[in-house]
Formats: structure tokens, sequence, C-alpha cells
């Protein structure tokens, strides 16, 4: 048998280009369908959320590190913040695989908070929507506010008792 002749650099890297060109696209198994139907230019988007895992696991990593050779006040704020970022990536990693966004916030820095809706209504015996500040209600099409009350006129239709201050 002849043995192959030695490839140079350049045709090494035109073979594995053409070895590359030929692979199927990846599958994704284990993302959630809604996670990969998102353009890329969704904040939530698979391709920007990756983007977030890796530089959480970096700071988590560059926190751990700091932690290591300090004192014991500077190692514990090092160790929670690296604990922080880690849970961070756990609730990032839960929506790829569930598409339910579970943290308050979001973004690179966890710096864009999250404004939540509410698709199932709530209500008191007495008939009475229960609200939580800061959601957003399909009812009265407003994000429910802590200055906002509950008096005795009908304002809602769906809702007996609310009324803005």
């Amino acid at each position: 048998m002849a043995k192959k002749a030695k490839e140079t650099p350049k045709q090494a890297a035109e073979r594995m280009a053409k070895l590359r060109a030929k692979r199927k696209p990846a599958k994704y198994k284990n993302i959630y369908p809604s996670v990969l139907a998102k353009p890329d230019d969704d904040p939530l988007s698979l391709k920007n959320v990756k983007e977030w895992i890796k530089h959480a696991k970096e700071e988590a990593s560059a926190f751990a590190r700091s932690a290591r050779g300090s004192s014991p006040k500077e190692k514990t704020k090092s160790q929670a913040l690296a604990d922080n970022k880690l849970g961070y990536v756990r609730f990032m990693e839960h929506y790829l695989r569930t598409g339910d966004w579970i943290s308050d916030y979001m973004g690179k820095e966890e710096n864009q908070r999250i404004n939540w809706k509410c698709v199932a209504m709530a209500y008191y015996p007495d008939g009475t929507p229960k609200r939580t500040a800061g959601v957003w209600y399909p009812d009265i099409k407003k994000k429910w506010t802590n200055n906002m009350t509950v008096m005795s006129e009908l304002v809602a239709i769906t809702d007996k008792q609310f009324v803005g201050k």
C-alpha cells in the first residue's frame, strides 16, 4: 500500500471546510420549539440566551477565582456573586428546556426587568379579582401598581371594584 502524502495546513483547512459544509445543521432536540422559533433579533432568542449563558459562566468563574485569595469578608461577597451568576445560568437553561422564563430579570448583565402578564385570573370568594403589583392584567389592559386601590365603584367590565388613583 502506498502511503498518503502529508497534507499542508492549507490543504487540511480546505478539506475540513468542505466537510463542515456537508454536515447537517443541528436539530436542537433539547431546546423548546417556541425558543427555536424566535428570530435572532428577539431579546429571548436562542442565540442571545446562549451568549448570556456563556458570559454569566465566565463571570461566575471570575468571582470564584477572586474569592480564593481574599479576606473572609471579600471571599463571602465574591462567592455570593458567583452563586448568583450560577443561579441565573440555571434560570436560562430552564428557559431553553421549557420555554418559560422564570427570572425577574434578563439580559447579558441581568439588568433588564421582565414585564409579567396574567394569563389566568384568580378571584376571591366574593368575585373580586386577586391582583399583584407589577403584573399586566388583560381585563383592565394595564399593569397593576401599588397606588391602585379596591373601591366599590364598577370601573371595568370584569373587575367589580377597580379604581386607579
